[in-house]
């Protein structure tokens, strides 16, 4: 998976839609600056996804 958002080897577009309350406390995060790694929403959210994914890989997630 990437690690540098600028060198994404083949980048396609995502459009999420989340909760106010959501966007709001990831907002909070990042004004606080104890998480430097996200630079914006996009970072977060791609980073949140590649966590994820990793995290259903360790449990021996199926799908479908």
């Amino acid at each position: 998976m990437s690690h540098n958002p600028r060198r994404l080897a083949d980048p396609i577009r995502l459009i999420v839609s989340v909760e106010r309350e959501v966007v709001e406390a990831v907002d909070s995060l990042m004004e606080q600056g104890r998480y430097h790694r996200h630079r914006n929403r996009a970072e977060f959210v791609r980073l949140a996804i590649e966590r994820e994914l990793a995290r259903c890989q360790s449990d021996d997630f199926d799908g479908p």
